[in-house]
């Protein structure tokens, strides 16, 4: 159980997947040679508003070097139709292969686990939501620009670029001192050109056009 809750922390983190579509991925879901979650209904997969959607995980080694060591246990001992968050026996303490469907309190088996994981190993709770969120925040504080931040929002399964931005967008006061001082430099080191910076602003704006758009037709 901890092992597997171990790695299910690591996977919300680097995937961001909502923890309702993670308990009923499938193992055959799941491409780790190309970091590709398939977050599919037609795999069992409960998304929501049921959704279908191909994401990817963060490429942070020594994170996937978790999820790969628990993506080639479970592998070796369950078919790929089984879950990826392998139902356990209670007797014995190994898998259970003979569960193949998900029940509706699944989702709160993992919470449990999470907060009885993070109690034994000394550390704070968090709820699976908030790896979702941390995963948010390190891919858009690591975003150049539009298409990254595009990236994102489509990987998050949101259905346009404003619901990323107003849930997850907003920088401390430090970062945005930070953030207005490094644009500062790069314009003085010539880094960035002011057909660059028109090209971006461009682009920003049938963006925030395209995406009024859509709210207004909702």
């Amino acid at each position: 159980r901890d092992r597997r809750i171990r790695a299910a922390a690591v996977f919300w983190y680097l995937s961001g997947i909502r923890v309702g579509a993670f308990v009923t991925l499938p193992i055959n879901a799941i491409i780790l040679s190309e970091r590709r979650v398939n977050q599919w209904p037609s795999l069992g997969v409960r998304t929501k508003f049921t959704k279908r959607a191909t994401t990817y995980l963060l490429e942070i080694p020594e994170l996937m070097g978790v999820v790969k060591e628990w993506d080639k246990e479970v592998r070796s001992k369950l078919p790929v139709t089984s879950f990826w968050f392998a139902p356990l026996s209670p007797e014995t303490g190994t898998f259970d292969a003979r569960i193949k469907e998900a029940g509706e309190h699944r989702n709160q088996r993992a919470r449990k686990d999470l907060q009885e994981w993070l109690n034994r190993v000394g550390l704070p709770y968090h709820s699976p939501h908030k790896f979702r969120h941390g995963h948010a925040v390190y891919a858009l504080s690591h975003s150049k620009d539009i298409a990254d931040l595009k990236a994102v929002s489509q990987n998050l399964m949101h259905s346009n670029l404003s619901i990323t931005d107003g849930v997850y967008g907003v920088l401390s006061t430090a970062d945005v001192g930070k953030r207005i001082a490094g644009l500062g430099q790069q314009l003085a080191a010539g880094e960035v050109s002011q057909a660059e910076l028109i090209a971006q602003m461009t682009q920003l704006s049938e963006m925030l056009k395209k995406t009024m758009g859509i709210a207004g037709t909702k």
